[in-house]
C-alpha cells in the first residue's frame, strides 16, 4: 500500500478510518455467518480510533507521554493495518484510493520512533509503570519504516541515499532492507520533513532542576531563543500560515505541540528566515533567553 504523507492525516480522517474499517468488518462478518445477533443501537468504533490516535502522537507526531501508550497497541495495529488492506480492495473498497493506508503509515511510523525512543535510553517500565518491558527492538529500523516518519516515499529515500556522498548501508532480510538506528537518526536529522521525539515526561521537571528550557534546534544548529524575536513578536509556523507570538514561553509552548516546529530566526546578515525543528535539547536558560 502507498504510504500518506502527514500532513493529510487529519483528526478527522483518523475517525472517518476507524468507522469505515468497523463497518467493513461487520459487513465481512455477515458473509460468515447467517445467525449475526442483531445489534441494538449504534455501535462506535471508539477503541480503534483511540489506538489510531495513541499511535498517531508518538510515531507521527514524536510526542512522548506518560500513560499515553497502551503495551498491545503495537500488536493490534498490525493487525488493523492488516484489515486495512483487506478491505481496500475488492469486495469491500471501504476507503478512498487517496487514504487507503492510513493506518498503515502511522503503524511503521510509530515501529521507528519506537526504535528510536529505546535507542534513546527511555524505559518503558518506568514510564508506563509495568511490570514487564514492551520495548520489542531490534536496533534496526525497515526501509519502510525509515520512509514512514520521514514523511517520504521509499522510492524518495532510494533516489536521495543514491546520490550521498555517505549512503545509509542497509542489508537485506527475508527480502526487507534495514539500517542501523545509529544510521537512521544521523540521517533523519538531515530531513526537513522529520519529527523529532519530544519527551513531555522529563520536560517540566528537569527545566525545574537544571534551570533549563526545553528548545527546537534546527539542522544549521540555531535553536529557538529570545534573538529569534522579531518586531511584533516570536513569528512561528508553516511559511503563509505564520502567527506572531508576544511572549518567548508562550511562543516555545506552541512549538512543543505542533506536528513539525517551524519558526523565524536571523541569519548571519540578520535577515529573518523560516527553519525547521530536526531535534529538541535542553539549553540553560540564560543562553536561551540573552538579548
Amino acid at each position: 500500500m502507498k504510504q500518506i504523507k502527514h500532513k493529510l492525516i487529519t483528526q478527522k480522517l483518523i475517525e472517518e478510518r476507524a468507522e469505515q474499517l468497523l463497518s467493513a468488518h461487520i459487513k465481512a462478518s455477515k458473509c460468515m455467518t447467517s445467525f449475526m445477533p442483531k445489534i441494538e443501537g449504534d455501535i462506535y468504533a471508539d477503541e480503534l480510533q483511540y489506538t489510531i490516535e495513541r499511535q498517531f502522537r508518538y510515531g507521527i507526531c514524536g510526542h512522548l507521554f506518560e500513560g499515553e501508550m497502551l503495551p498491545d497497541d503495537f500488536s493490534m495495529m498490525e493487525i488493523f493495518s492488516l484489515l486495512e488492506k483487506l478491505y481496500a480492495g475488492y469486495p469491500f473498497h471501504a476507503f478512498d484510493d487517496n487514504s487507503i493506508a492510513v493506518i498503515e503509515t502511522i503503524k511503521l511510523a510509530a515501529r521507528a520512533r519506537h526504535e528510536l525512543v529505546i535507542n534513546d535510553g527511555v524505559s518503558m517500565r518506568e514510564l508506563y509503570e509495568l511490570d514487564d518491558d514492551f520495548e520489542y527492538t531490534s536496533g534496526q529500523i525497515e526501509l519502510r519504516e525509515l520512509a514512514s516518519i520521514a514523511d517520504m516515499s521509499v522510492q524518495s529515500v532510494r533516489n536521495e541515499n543514491s546520490k550521498s556522498t555517505t549512503p545509509i548501508k542497509f542489508k537485506s532480510i527475508s527480502g526487507k532492507h534495514y539500517t542501523s538506528v545509529e544510521e537512521a537518526k544521523s540521517w533523519l536529522k538531515q530531513r526537513n520533513s522529520f519529527k523529532p521525539t519530544i519527551n513531555f515526561n522529563e520536560l517540566h521537571e528537569r527545566e525545574q532542576r537544571d534551570n533549563t528550557f526545553y528548545v527546537p534546534v534546527a539542522k544549521d544548529g540555531t535553536y529557538f531563543s529570545s534573538k529569534c524575536r522579531m518586531t511584533r513578536g516570536y513569528k512561528i509556523g508553516e511559511k503563509g500560515a505564520e502567527r506572531y507570538i508576544e511572549s518567548f514561553i508562550d511562543a516555545r509552548n506552541e512549538l512543543l505541540y505542533m506536528p513539525l516546529a517551524k519558526w523565524r530566526r536571523p541569519n548571519d546578515k540578520g535577515n529573518f528566515g523560516v527553519v525547521t525543528a530536526v531535534e529538541w535539547t535542553f539549553i540553560s536558560k540564560d543562553e536561551v533567553l540573552e538579548v
